[in-house]
């Protein structure tokens, strides 16, 4: 399959750190117990507050839509948070969503991904948005991820960015309103789907098959 599962981790009481202390990815991955979500940043463990209902809906929802349009197509793999994405000796985010091409699955180790994603896809909630906005998306994009998309369930906002020698540029919808993919073409998401209810996945998903079908 190109990936084995990670191994799991004993959920002891974590030791105290000093104030002021630096930890490498390594020892990060150590004291952090499975299931738990937190980032380290800059040698710093930034844990996440409990996702609220609105949170942990929109990123189940999208989940759905992405793993099963990947899978359709045979793309690569979608993982879900909690799961640790090892960039650098002092750098270890937690995206919402990761997305990893077909190509690349090597990355995808015993204990975690070690390496950029593809994609990388953070559902904003008002603990997360400071970071989000900031140190993550300066990260990502010196780390060489190739789009990321920023979910903001609370003004209904839907963003997609792509990777440019290391910067990001954002990519703007269509007259239509869908803002497509270029990691996984033919996918797209519209600001309005977050209004309200949010609608089947299955109708969605027909309609982006066919679009890819039409084009072949």
């Amino acid at each position: 399959m190109g990936y084995t599962l990670a191994k799991k981790r004993v959920a002891e009481k974590p030791p105290r750190l000093a104030k002021d202390e630096i930890i490498t990815f390594e020892k990060f991955y150590e004291i952090i117990p499975e299931g738990v979500k937190a980032d380290l940043l800059d040698g710093k463990i930034i844990r996440d507050s409990p996702a609220i209902p609105m949170h942990a809906d929109v990123a189940s929802w999208l989940l759905t839509l992405l793993r099963i349009f990947v899978e359709q197509f045979g793309l690569g793999k979608v993982l879900a948070a909690p799961v640790t994405v090892r960039l650098a000796k002092y750098q270890s985010p937690e995206p919402d969503i990761s997305f990893i091409n077909k190509s690349r699955l090597g990355v995808i180790g015993e204990s975690y991904i070690n390496g950029p994603p593809d994609l990388c896809v953070e559902v904003i909630s008002r603990s997360s948005r400071r970071i989000d906005r900031g140190r993550k998306f300066v990260l990502y994009a010196e780390h060489g991820v190739k789009e990321y998309w920023i979910i903001d369930p609370l003004p209904e906002k839907v963003e997609f960015f792509e990777n440019q020698n290391g910067e990001w540029r954002g990519i703007l919808p269509d007259e239509h309103g869908r803002l497509y993919s270029k990691v996984l073409p033919g996918f797209w998401l519209k600001p309005e789907w977050l209004q309200g209810d949010l609608p089947p996945v299955l109708p969605l998903l027909q309609e982006m098959f066919d679009a890819v079908s039409s084009r072949k």
